[in-house]
């Protein structure tokens, strides 16, 4: 089993300020076609027509996808709960979906992988990239090629939650997050529970989405997101939170933000440069390549 990496715990900060950012969308190719708690904060594109990914540098200037923002709320995990904690099992969550990745390859039943440009055409997300060995998924990026996959159906309300790590490398950005399946971003709203843009991994975000501007609600939390960790979205009628090892790191109640419409998952990994220095270029210390791997992805109800 997967060990979890302890995070650092200093006090946390005043709760997340609303912000501003992002994302445009891409081409996909589907498979079936080529074949209590701590309220604290933190900040993180899809498929079908998978989005590009747009996070970005602490800026505060117009928002929209080519200007995406940093997330202004700082937390902290409180180490004396345990880190490899799932908030599913920690709340009792109803799974109603999961892969464990046990196979040889990726199922086509649920995952629809990315086929395009990603990054305002900075890269290009490509399905070879995709791989499934020994229980783990990996997105393996190399050079300006990377790789993503969206989950199908998508569902009006839910939980989800993903055991995943990052490796170290500049000019890849990796993001989990929930995308309308209506396709109708920004209005359909965007939910980034996971988004790891910075090279040496030591900060994750959660950023919500929302209104016709781009609005934006988040915050960062540091820690060492090279090892495993549990991140997790909760999505309900009367609110959005969002976990990392069974700890909330975010919550809102303000109805005006959450999503209108049905939500899918993507996971992808991103390539640089994005934004004001969000995602930055690949340079002479970016290795040969840099995963994104997955453990396991489950889905609740609510």
């Amino acid at each position: 089993m997967s060990e979890t990496q302890q995070l650092s715990t200093p006090t946390p900060p005043p709760p997340p300020v609303p912000e501003g950012r992002r994302r445009a969308v891409l081409v996909v190719l589907s498979l079936a076609s080529v074949v209590a708690l701590l309220a604290i904060g933190i900040s993180v594109v899809r498929g079908g027509t998978p989005p590009e990914n747009t996070a970005a540098a602490p800026k505060p200037a117009a928002t929209g996808p080519g200007n995406p923002q940093h997330p202004q709320g700082r937390a902290t995990l409180d180490p004396s709960t345990r880190n490899d904690t799932e908030a599913a099992v920690r709340f009792n969550w109803p799974m109603i979906a999961n892969d464990e990745f046990d196979g040889t390859a990726l199922s086509t039943a649920h995952w629809q992988p990315y086929s395009g440009k990603t990054t305002g055409g900075t890269g290009q997300h490509d399905p070879k990239n995709l791989s499934v060995a020994d229980g783990i998924f990996s997105i393996t990026s190399h050079g300006t090629r990377s790789g993503g996959m969206s989950w199908a159906p998508g569902q009006m309300y839910g939980r989800w939650e993903v055991r995943a790590k990052t490796q170290v490398g500049t000019g890849y950005g990796a993001v989990m997050l929930l995308w309308p399946d209506a396709e109708d971003w920004p209005q359909g709203g965007e939910v980034d529970f996971m988004e790891i843009p910075k090279p040496e991994r030591k900060e994750s975000n959660f950023v919500l989405h929302f209104g016709d501007n781009n609005d934006q609600n988040g915050a960062s939390v540091p820690g060492d997101f090279t090892q495993w960790h549990n991140y997790a979205v909760e999505w309900t009628p009367d609110h959005i939170a969002g976990f990392i090892d069974g700890q909330e790191i975010f919550r809102t109640t303000d109805k005006a933000q959450l999503p209108p419409r049905p939500m899918h998952l993507a996971i992808q990994q991103d390539v640089g440069p994005y934004g004001d220095d969000w995602i930055p270029a690949l340079d002479a210390t970016t290795p040969p390549q840099v995963q994104l791997q997955i453990d396991w992805v489950r889905i609740y109800g609510v």
